[in-house]
Parts: C-alpha cells; sequence; structure tokens
C-alpha cells in the first residue's frame, strides 16, 4: 500500500512540473489576442538568422508574413494613430527590416527615416537590400542619408565604406557631408583627423568648417590653439566667432585673454561678440573695451559701429544719451537698435526719451518705431508715423503702415486716412484708391 502511494504522488508531481520545465507550444488561451500576437512576433524575430532575414527582404517568407499580418491588425486595434507608431518603432529596435515592412504596408512611410536611422545606430546591415530595392525612387537619397548618418555614430569607417557602394555622385558628397557631420557631432578629433588626408575640394572644406565647429565645443584649448595657428581667411573668421561664443558663455575675461594671443586682424568678429555680451552686465565697461580695441589694435571702423549699434540695443538709454559722440551714421544705427530694445515702452515713455533727439534722428526713431507697431498695432503705428517731421518720410512711413493694415482691416485704414491730420486731400483720394484696388481677404467678393 504504501509503495502504491508513493507512485501516485510521484505521478502528480511530474504532471504538475511538466510544463513548467518543458514548456509548451500550446497557445495560453488566457492571453488577449495582443499579447499572443506580440508573442508570436517576439519568438519569431528571435528564430530568424541573419542571412534569413536578409532574404525576407526581398522573398518575404510565408510564416512571417502570417506574423506580419497578426501584428498589422493588432495595429487596427489600437486606440489612436500615435499607439501604432509607437508600436512600430519599438519593433524597429528589435528588428528594423521587419519594421521596414510593416510600416510600407501599413501606409507609414513618413517613418522610413526614423527607422533607418535606428538600423545604423544598432548596426543592422539586413536593411540594405530593402534600401537597395529604393534606388528608383525620389525617396532613395534621403533614406541612405538617414542609415548612414545612424550608422557614422557608432561606427563612422563602415558608414563610410558603405556610401562606396550605395551612391554615386552628386549624391554622394551630399550624404558623404552627413555622415562626416554624425561623426563630429561625437568625435570631431576623429572627423578632423580623416579630413585632413582628404583632397581639398569645395565640399572637403565645408565639412572640414562644421566639422571644427564641434571641435571648439568638444575640446575648446586644443581648438583655440589651432585657430589661432590657420591663416585669416573668411572660413576662419566664422571659427573665431564660434570660438569667442564657446568662451564667452563660460567667462568672459577668458575670452578676452584668448583674443589677445591672436592675430590682429583676426579679432573684429571676437571684440563684437565680447563687447555685446558684457554689455549685458556691464555696459560701461564694454564701452570701455570696445575703444580700447579701436585704440590698440585699429580695429575695423564698421566693426566699431556694429559693436556700437548691439550696445544700444542692451543699454538704448544710455548710448541714446550719448548720441552726439558718434558721426552721423553710426547714430542711425544706434537709433535704430535703440528703437527695437524699446519696443515695450509705452508710447509716452518713448517720446520721452527721444525728445532730446535733433528732429532727424527723431524722425529715424519714430519711422522705425512705427515699422514695428504695424503689425501688433497698426492704429498706434500710424499716429506714431504722423509725428515725423520731414513730410517725405512722414508719407511713405503712413503709406507703409496703411498697406499692412489694409490687408487685414480695409475698413479702419481707410477710416484712419480720411481721420489724418498730416494728409492732404489729395495724399488722401491716391492712398484710398490704391487701397480700393487692393484684393484683400476683406473685400474679396465671393459667388
Amino acid at each position: 500500500m504504501k509503495w502504491l502511494i508513493v507512485v501516485v504522488i510521484s505521478w502528480c508531481i511530474g504532471f504538475i512540473s511538466y510544463p513548467l520545465i518543458w514548456p509548451s507550444d500550446v497557445i495560453d488561451t488566457t492571453k488577449t489576442p495582443e499579447e499572443l500576437t506580440q508573442t508570436q512576433q517576439t519568438n519569431t524575430l528571435n528564430s530568424l538568422s541573419a542571412d534569413k532575414l536578409a532574404l525576407h527582404s526581398v522573398n518575404y517568407p510565408s510564416q512571417n508574413s502570417l506574423d506580419r499580418d497578426a501584428f498589422k491588425a493588432s495595429l487596427n486595434s489600437d486606440e489612436t494613430p500615435y499607439m501604432s507608431i509607437f508600436r512600430i518603432m519599438q519593433l524597429a529596435e528589435q528588428d528594423p527590416l521587419e519594421a521596414l515592412l510593416v510600416a510600407q504596408e501599413t501606409q507609414h512611410e513618413d517613418l522610413y527615416g526614423l527607422i533607418l536611422e535606428i538600423a545604423g545606430k544598432m548596426q543592422f546591415s539586413n536593411v540594405i537590400s530593402w534600401l537597395e530595392h529604393q534606388k528608383s525612387t525620389e525617396l532613395y537619397e534621403s533614406l541612405l542619408d538617414s542609415y548612414l548618418r545612424g550608422l557614422a555614430t557608432v561606427n563612422p569607417q563602415q558608414a563610410l565604406n558603405e556610401i562606396d557602394l550605395l551612391a554615386v555622385e552628386p549624391m554622394k558628397s551630399s550624404i558623404m557631408m552627413s555622415i562626416v557631420d554624425s561623426w563630429a557631432s561625437s568625435d570631431a578629433i576623429g572627423a578632423f583627423e580623416w579630413l585632413k588626408l582628404q583632397p581639398e575640394t569645395q565640399s572637403t572644406l565645408k565639412m572640414y568648417l562644421n566639422t571644427m565647429y564641434y571641435y571648439i565645443e568638444q575640446s575648446p584649448n586644443e581648438a583655440a590653439n589651432l585657430i589661432a595657428s590657420l591663416p585669416l581667411n573668411e572660413s576662419t573668421n566664422y571659427l573665431i566667432t564660434s570660438m569667442v561664443y564657446q568662451l564667452v558663455e563660460k567667462n568672459i575675461q577668458e575670452a578676452v585673454d584668448w583674443l589677445d594671443g591672436i592675430a590682429v586682424e583676426q579679432r573684429a568678429s571676437g571684440v563684437f561678440i565680447i563687447s555685446r555680451k558684457m554689455a549685458e552686465t556691464d555696459p560701461e565697461a564694454a564701452l570701455i573695451f570696445l575703444n580700447n580695441q579701436k585704440q590698440s589694435y585699429n580695429l575695423n571702423q564698421d566693426y566699431f559701429n556694429s559693436a556700437l549699434a548691439e550696445i544700444a540695443s542692451v543699454e538704448p538709454n544710455m548710448m541714446l544719451a550719448r548720441l552726439d559722440n558718434y558721426e552721423a551714421r553710426v547714430q542711425r544705427d544706434i537709433i535704430i537698435n535703440a528703437s527695437y530694445a524699446l519696443v515695450e515702452y509705452s508710447e509716452n515713455d518713448f517720446l520721452q526719451l527721444i525728445n532730446p533727439l535733433s528732429d532727424n534722428n527723431k524722425d529715424i526713431a519714430l519711422n522705425q518705431r512705427s515699422a514695428q507697431l504695424n503689425q501688433t498695432d497698426p492704429q498706434q503705428a500710424f499716429n506714431v508715423a504722423e509725428l515725423i517731421n520731414d513730410p517725405a518720410t512722414r508719407l511713405e512711413s503712413i503709406i507703409n503702415t496703411i498697406t499692412v493694415w489694409s490687408g487685414f482691416d480695409k475698413r479702419s485704414a481707410l477710416a484712419a486716412i480720411d481721420n489724418s491730420s498730416q494728409l492732404t486731400a489729395n495724399q488722401k483720394g491716391e492712398i484710398s484708391t490704391q487701397i480700393q484696388l487692393q484684393l484683400t481677404s476683406s473685400n474679396i467678393i465671393y459667388p
């Protein structure tokens, strides 16, 4: 009897533990259809070899087609299109090729680029056969660009090898720039060293310039030494500007010290940036710095004038009060920049601030303010324009304001003309006639 009990207990234990030790292929009927589909999809993906995946992109094996059909059917049950997109992108991280095929068959072509970039970053080369089938389409260049850009972030040399096989000129040069840019975004020094070995062409020069921007961000000290050794040309000026921007955000004095170490003829763009940044916290110091640069290094007059105007955009009150210290053409730039900075001032405060200016300079300020207001407050822009002293400038400013105004509110614009105290009867008639002839949204007659 004891023997029989032992046998029965052993048989029960085996019956219970068998499915736990040896999972069954029988479908779990407790799962939802969506869970079943995802489980089948995962099992299918895990069982495919790389060779089968490459072949699959052309021949579509029947079993995988069934899995894909199930996945597509499950997408239809998603509550929103965004959830379908999310699930396709999740699939892309497991099997980009299958995600491409699903996107293709469910008309999600806008996901191709994102999926291919993921494929590149994960170094899934099985998508290449799918890509080659797109060669005859207008999308091929952008699709190839997405894949190789992603690949370049993890394996730039492989991306360079692939482009030789997959593209010809001029497409090749265009995508090459994208590869190098992607490479430089994470490894500017590596990209820079590779570029130094390439023939000098217009394309490589542009790649070199873009790479240097990343170089400045990633290795500012090395980049600073390199830029200081370069001959002066337009490209060098761009690099100096970028270099100073990087330095001045960290420490203004560090930027000034670096500028003192480069050639005199290379300094202009850097002076402009430093003085503008300095003015945000100490406008007086910015003016002193600017004047010292002009005296010590014979700073280019145009750069000097532009820098003065930039200080006015930060500290308009101070620069307007010192307007007489500068020549007429510089005064105009200072007034225009100051007017931009004073746009939030009330009309009374603005008029009070410009009241000490000469009539000519007042007109510059009023004309600028009217132009700034004609989109947001055309009535006020019109009122400001009427305050301009010079008749020709006043008429031009009024016409500019009315032209914009009448585009969205012709009736109010015509009323403003009729009520104007500065326009003659002839001028009112001519402007009104021109407005009436304009075909705008406010006077279109629909059948």
